[in-house]
């Protein structure tokens, strides 16, 4: 059975997912994947039978207005259609969500029909229970807070524990094979990392710059690439980065860019050391949505400390790839270099995409970090 959690949104709205708690879809939806989950609204007060059946009523005489058979059926498309027939749900579809078919899955079908006698008196074998339990609570309660003893700690501090709470599970890589939701382990960065930067530049390259820079770093611009800011917004866990583009390939429906660009990392957003920092960054670029929405796996290929205008770096090379089928690439070599400036607060960070295959970009990219230079 799939878990509980966020999931695309069955309706195909674009970044928003809806919740799925284990048996139907929610109301609640958001564009975090990653959002703790919805408080549970709570469920109407049984209804109150009545004291006796209605009198029969003969049936109603034929309608001229009934539909013929063949006809339109009553209601409206998506969301607003006439539910089916409550049944179980099929098996989990793609992707690891919960199974849906053009809207929200079947609601639980009503509880049985009985006499008014038999649900009165049900309810009040209920109600006779729960003061039952409300009497042993409070029984209970009393004798524990008499007792002076305190529960020693695994620490020998005297103090109780507590269980720390868990993460939520996540949906898998939309691309993947169908398995059950993950909980992130301490390899997954967070949303601080990657989403808390301020990618926006600080200065807008003139229109056929030959350098850029961002987080104290300056790179040329190479030879087919051109500045272009409006792609700074998908670098989210950078401050200030600096891009410049060339197009690998443009159709009707997408396209696809190579990238170099410059920038900062705040060590506070959670970036410990080049080695550590650089190792996130690829990762988070792994996992955006803005970046790779059809990420499908990464392999590595190369990795280590370097030295950058001087300076203490680390670089980390890794094939990101993805399989999308309007178009013909197949994904990016990507290069992360992060440089210890000497600042107190930040790392500049080099960022690199080129497409797999593509071996005068990939010559090209090889060969770039050594014209980094720290401002």
């Amino acid at each position: 059975m799939t878990q509980a959690g966020w999931y695309p949104d069955p309706a195909g709205q674009p970044q928003t997912y809806r919740y799925w708690d284990g048996a139907s879809w929610t109301q609640e939806t958001t564009g975090d994947p990653y959002a703790p989950a919805p408080v549970p609204h709570p469920a109407p007060p049984p209804p109150v039978a009545p004291q006796s059946p209605p009198p029969a009523q003969p049936p109603p005489a034929p309608d001229a207005t009934v539909l013929a058979p063949g006809g339109p059926a009553p209601g409206g498309g998506a969301y607003g259609a006439v539910p089916p027939p409550p049944q179980a749900p099929p098996p989990g579809g793609a992707y690891g969500q919960p199974p849906y078919g053009g809207g929200y899955p079947p609601s639980s079908p009503p509880p049985g029909s009985g006499g008014s006698g038999k649900v009165a008196a049900l309810v009040a074998a209920a109600v006779v229970g729960l003061v039952v339990l409300g009497v042993l609570a409070f029984v209970g309660i009393r004798a524990l807070s008499d007792d002076d003893s305190t529960t020693a700690s695994d620490d020998g501090t005297g103090e109780p524990t507590t269980s720390a709470p868990t993460n939520p599970t996540t949906p898998t890589s939309p691309t993947g094979p169908e398995t059950s939701p993950t909980a992130p382990d301490s390899t997954t960065p967070t949303d601080q990392q990657c989403k808390a930067g301020l990618p926006t530049p600080t200065t807008t390259p003139p229109k056929g710059a030959t350098k850029v820079s961002g987080g104290r770093l300056t790179i040329p611009v190479p030879d087919g690439y051109e500045a272009d800011t409006q792609y700074s917004s998908a670098f989210t866990f950078a401050d200030d980065f600096t891009p410049v583009q060339k197009v690998i390939e443009q159709n009707k429906k997408t396209g696809w860019v190579s990238i170099y660009g410059v920038g900062a990392l705040r060590k506070a957003n959670g970036y410990d050391d080049p080695a550590q920092a650089a190792e996130t960054v690829m990762a988070c670029m792994a996992a955006s949505q803005d970046l790779y929405a059809d990420f499908v796996g990464r392999d590595p290929v190369s990795s280590g400390a370097i030295t950058i205008d001087g300076k203490d770096a680390y670089q980390v090379t890794s094939d990101l790839r993805i399989d999308d089928p309007d178009l013909d690439v197949t994904g990016d070599v990507a290069q992360v270099i992060v440089v210890d400036t000497g600042d107190a607060d930040t790392y500049g960070v080099f960022v690199t995409v080129v497409p797999i295959g593509d071996d005068a970009l990939i010559a090209q990219q090889a060969s770039f970090a050594p014209q980094i230079r720290v401002r």
